[in-house]
Formats: C-alpha cells, structure tokens, sequence
C-alpha cells in the first residue's frame, strides 16, 4: 500500500501550529515596548496623564531632567509645579512657601548648569532665599495661631487684620526698644498661661467665637490707638515705649476693669458703705512712680530682669491707680445723687 502524496493545506496547518506559541510570545513583548500608536502621531494617552498631573509629578519631572542634564525641560517642569502649587494654596501657607523656595533654589542650579543664564540663576536664588525668610515668619505665625486665643478667635473673620496690625506693632517697634524687649517676656509668660487652654476650647466650641471677638475689639483698639501714641514720640524708642504701655494700661484699666469695680461700689454704697478718700490711692501713686524709675534704672544699666518685672508690676499699678482714682471720684457723685433722691 502506498502512501498519497501530502496535501499542500494540511502542511501549512502543522506549521501554524507548531509557530504559534513563538508568535503569540513576539506579539505580547511588543505591546509591552511599543507605544499604540504610529510613528510621527503624538501620544494622546500620555499626554492625558500629564493633565492629571499634581505639583508634586511635576517637581519629579524637573528633578529628573536636571540629574539627565536637560536643563530647560527641569525649568519647565518646575515653573509648571509652581503654578499648581499656587493653585491648590492661593492662600500660601508656610509649607506653600518652603516648597516654592526649593524649586527656586533647583531652578538657579538648573540656570547655573545650563551656562549662559547667569541672571536667571542669580534671580531664582535671590527669590529662594525671600520665600524662605517668608516661610519661616509665617510657619511662626502659624505655630502661635495654635496657642493664642486672639488668633484663634478672630481667624478668618474683618478682625484678623487688625490682629496683623498688633503683631506688626509689637514686633517692629515695641521689641525693638529695650524695655519692650524686656517687658514682652513677662508680659508673654502670663497670657501664654492661660491662652492655649482658651485656644482649644475656642476650637472645641466655634459658637463662642462671636462674642469673644466682641470682648477682644476693645483691646485691639487700645492696642492700635497706643501704636499712634507711639508715633508721635518714635524718636526716642525708649520713652516710646513707657508711653504706649501707660496709655493702654489706662485704657485697659478704664474699659475691662473699671466697670466691675464700680459696680461693686455701687452695691457696696446701698448697703451704708461710706466710700474712701483720695488720699487712700497716695500708696498706689507712690508705687507707680517707683517703678517708672526702677524702669528707667533697669533701660539704662540694661538690667534684663529688673527691667522685665517692674514693667509688669508697672502694668499693674497703672490700672490700680487709674481704676481706684476713678471709683473713689465716682463714688462720691453716687452718694450724692442717692442723699438728693433720699430727700
């Protein structure tokens, strides 16, 4: 029995076959390597990812293009990192301002690599360096929003720039003198006392920020109308100074204090009290005069610690004065106006 000659169809089936596990293993490492699309014709799935880019991707890319050496795409890619990040915090808090002051400093290497670009380089540097002196206040700024019941109260509300106001006021001319320098540490001691525990329970609690930004008004216009005084004797920052403390602890004194104590005169006098003399107020007088010269002893020999305790023992006795002057005078209107009713 002989056998038939092989049919052409049936030859090149067993080869399709035997070929077909090489084929399908070439197909699958060539769409792993190739891009789907043709040669010439921009790649849209890639460029969709980069429209889903965040700040974050783009500082990647700069930093990979400058280790590779393609400055200009670094540029680039840091210019477009800021702009998202500016975008995503318009407001620009202290992180914001860090992480812009390090692409600066990339980019003036990246202007510094590349040659030729000597002011760019120059330029981003200068700019590094304000974004970080920026940061640095506003990360300040920031950590004592968290422990400050006047910050934390008045966040976000007409009254944060009056407290911008105060801050500027204390920092750039209160601070500068010495005694203010020296009264701030003790001024600083008592209200950090009690302040972060205000603080929390104001952002435990935000329906109390109302009416405590109506008690904190007054003391930022006190603050503010001692800034003006200040002014008027800024030649001399010392007497300055002395002035803007006696000014807003009278004024303290008049509008957180002296009510109360009226209102107690007032009980205290319904019930036969016959009030007290000017004279009783000689001992308070005598005090508040000690300790200005103790001050004025303490800003000349630049003594730290007596400097910083007779400013707030002066504090102090500048309220009991004006508030215990006003009552005694008040009283006496009082009884008289109660002796005419009487009759």
């Amino acid at each position: 029995m002989t056998l038939g000659k092989p049919r052409l169809p049936a030859l090149l089936a067993c080869l399709l076959v035997l070929t077909m596990p090489a084929l399908v293993a070439a197909a699958q490492e060539a769409s792993l390597s190739a891009p789907l699309v043709a040669v010439g014709v921009p790649n849209l799935m890639q460029e969709k990812s980069k429209l889903q880019y965040d700040w974050v991707n783009f500082k990647q890319d700069g930093d990979k293009a400058l280790e590779s050496g393609n400055y200009e795409d670094a540029i680039k890619n840091y210019n477009q990192a800021e702009a998202l990040l500016l975008f995503t915090d318009p407001n620009r808090s202290s992180s914001t301002e860090r992480s812009l002051a390090h692409m600066e400093s990339m980019k003036s290497s990246a202007y510094t690599k590349w040659g030729g670009h000597e002011e760019e380089a120059y330029a981003s540097e200068t700019k590094s360096n304000e974004l970080t002196q920026i940061a640095d206040k506003k990360y300040k700024y920031e950590s004592e929003g968290k422990e400050c019941l006047i910050l934390t109260a008045t966040f976000g509300s007409p009254l944060a720039s009056e407290v911008q106001l105060v801050r500027s006021f204390r920092d750039d001319s209160i601070k500068k003198s010495y005694t203010g320098s020296r009264f701030m540490p003790g001024f600083n001691a008592w209200y950090y006392s009690f302040s972060p525990q205000v603080s929390t329970y104001i952002n435990e609690h935000p329906y109390v920020k109302p009416g405590m930004q109506i008690l904190i008004t007054p003391i930022l216009e006190i603050v503010l109308f001692a800034q003006t005084c200040y002014s008027f004797l800024s030649f001399n920052p010392e007497l300055a100074t002395v002035a803007a403390i006696i000014v807003g602890s009278t004024l303290y004194g008049i509008i957180y204090v002296f009510p109360a104590v009226m209102a107690g005169v007032w009980v205290a006098r319904r019930r036969g009290w016959a009030g007290a003399n000017i004279r009783s107020t000689w001992p308070a007088a005598v005090a508040w005069g000690a300790l200005l010269v103790l001050i004025m002893a303490g800003a000349a020999f630049s003594l730290d610690l007596l400097t910083t305790i007779a400013s707030g023992l002066f504090v102090i006795a500048t309220i009991l004065l004006v508030v215990a002057t006003l009552s005694i005078f008040l009283s006496r209107y009082v009884a008289r106006k109660d002796g005419v009713v009487r009759e």
